[in-house]
């Protein structure tokens, strides 16, 4: 992709309730490139959660080794293919490394968004930067429905970067995660 060009390269479809969804595979925004997550990017995600800035509470700081990183990079470039789970690595577009990823994963009645971002990447703007740019190529889409978050209590940037991107607060059943939900039909790009 030439730098500043939105792009569409490929497609995938989802279908929900209301139809057949088309999402990009690959596209751009400002100084960022997403593409589908591949086994390659298995360095830059260890490097990452193995930081000790990383939270060693969330999931991905489980994973201690290249083989494993591999390992959890193919079974989402599989998901990917099968229709289960859609993981976008995210790149600078100068120097192409992995700084982060944003998925979302179809669930029963709406889709579920997580990001991960690199810690030398924090307190930029990239986390808002990346979820608003997948959230305009979902609502690009014609998606309508409802995006859910859930983050852990004490993630407080987190919720902030939700929050950012219009995401309301709702009752979680889990006193250590606060749970958001954006409605795709009243988004704001």
């Amino acid at each position: 992709m030439q730098k500043g060009r939105h792009a569409l390269l490929a497609f995938f479809i989802l279908v929900d309730r209301k139809g057949i969804l088309t999402l990009t595979r690959e596209f751009e925004c400002l100084d960022l490139t997403f593409r589908p997550v591949v086994v390659d990017d298995a360095l830059y995600l260890l490097k990452s959660v193995g930081s000790d800035l990383f939270p060693k509470s969330l999931p991905l700081a489980d994973i201690k080794t290249l083989k494993q990183a591999r390992e959890w990079c193919l079974e989402r470039a599989l998901e990917w293919e099968e229709g289960k789970c859609y993981v976008w690595s995210c790149r600078h577009l100068n120097d192409s490394q992995v700084i982060g990823q944003v998925t979302l994963l179809p669930l029963e009645n709406c889709f579920a968004l997580a990001y991960w971002i690199s810690p030398k990447c924090w307190g930029k703007g990239i986390a808002t930067q990346m979820c608003k740019a997948l959230l305009s190529q979902v609502q690009s889409s014609g998606y309508q429905g409802e995006i859910w978050a859930g983050v852990h209590s004490w993630n407080h940037k987190s919720a902030s970067v939700l929050k950012k991107l219009g995401f309301q607060k709702i009752t979680s059943s889990n006193a250590n995660t606060v749970e958001y939900r954006l409605a795709m039909a009243k988004y704001q790009v």
